[in-house]
């Protein structure tokens, strides 16, 4: 098939990741797969595309095109056998395509109504005709429930060779937490650094690590350590480095660090936050509070503090859960099937 995504940017981070780590996979199954983003420099435009500069070097073995253009209109997008809206502003732009386009269908990765969009706007992108994929069960629930909309469920994979166990080389005798940090609110990375800095006046073993890619300054948390913008094949070695990974996102589409850092072995404390249902079990996969109860996730992240034997116990079975989880082929060969219309 000739397979068209239609991609926001190319930087690091979760759903990019996915989507291009998708694309990359079906070009190497002997799919045309291009990647399209819009670019508003025409020098850096024309260059990158005639020499494919700017490629997602971040993604191992990269194998789709990519081009980048002044619209998402289809002056510039050609017409392929598939194309595949990422967001909700290139799945109303896809809808302005005619049929003989190209196949549609819209990749849903959050409900970017809560934050990142226009409600009404965003509404009416996921009421579209397209035909829906989400990449997670809850994603389904909420386009079923508010929408009318069916959709098919594409599990998020972890890349099992960039993300493993790697040998602890922190102190055992503390206990590190490991929290996101991020500017969007909803992320929870506030709540997050103060319930760690309230832990740590009754605990102090506890050391507060922080790592991500959005900022490296003014960061006004008392953390003990910080790792900005870590290459993907260093995050092995932080997840492995953590006895906890805190999410206090109030949202997730899916939550992919979260399942990273399980699968390197660090126990999860979440909230329910949606995406998290598909892997985070309370008490046997995962410590898990109910949506936005600050008090209920802080009770959680007290027992994972202090009760060491359940702590270890639940990690491991969260590891174990993760590694029997869909595979990349497995949902690479999915997905093609959705796209070529075998099944839904």
């Amino acid at each position: 098939m000739r397979i068209i995504f239609l991609a926001p940017h190319l930087r690091v981070s979760g759903g990019v990741r996915i989507l291009l780590t998708y694309a990359s996979m079906l070009a190497g199954r002997d799919h045309e797969v291009t990647v399209y983003v819009l670019s508003n420099n025409p020098i850096r435009r024309f260059v990158a595309n005639i020499f494919q500069i700017g490629l997602p070097r971040w993604i191992p073995d990269f194998r789709a095109h990519v081009i980048r253009v002044p619209a998402m209109t289809v002056a510039h997008i050609p017409p392929a056998d598939v194309v595949v809206a990422t967001t909700w502003q290139t799945a109303l732009t896809l809808a302005t395509f005619p049929a003989s386009h190209g196949r549609q269908y819209y990749l849903v990765q959050h409900d970017e109504g809560l934050y990142h969009g226009n409600r009404e706007e965003v509404n009416r992108a996921l009421r579209l005709p397209q035909k829906k994929i989400v990449v997670s069960t809850w994603l389904k629930e909420v386009l079923k429930d508010s929408h009318q909309q069916d959709a098919s469920v594409l599990i998020n994979p972890v890349d099992t060779n960039l993300f493993h166990t790697m040998p602890r080389t922190a102190p055992m005798d503390t206990v590190r937490i490991l929290l996101l940090h991020h500017t969007y609110l909803w992320k929870g990375t506030a709540e997050g650094a103060a319930l760690i800095e309230e832990m740590k006046e009754r605990h102090p073993e506890i050391r507060f690590i922080l790592f991500g890619v959005r900022s490296k300054d003014d960061i006004s948390y008392a953390y003990d350590e910080y790792y900005y913008d870590l290459p993907q094949e260093e995050l092995a070695s932080l997840y492995s480095n953590v006895d906890i990974y805190l999410c206090p996102s109030w949202e997730e589409g899916f939550g992919l660090p979260s399942v990273e850092a399980m699968h390197c072995g660090a126990t999860l404390v979440t909230y329910n936050n949606g995406g998290s249902r598909d892997y985070a079990i309370d008490g046997e996969t995962a410590f898990v509070a109910p949506h936005r109860d600050k008090e209920a996730l802080a009770a959680k992240l007290e027992t994972a503090i202090t009760n060491i034997a359940l702590r270890k116990r639940i990690a491991e079975q969260g590891k174990n859960f993760v590694q029997n989880m869909p595979t990349w082929d497995k949902q690479t060969k999915k997905l093609e099937r959705i796209l070529a219309g075998t099944i839904y």
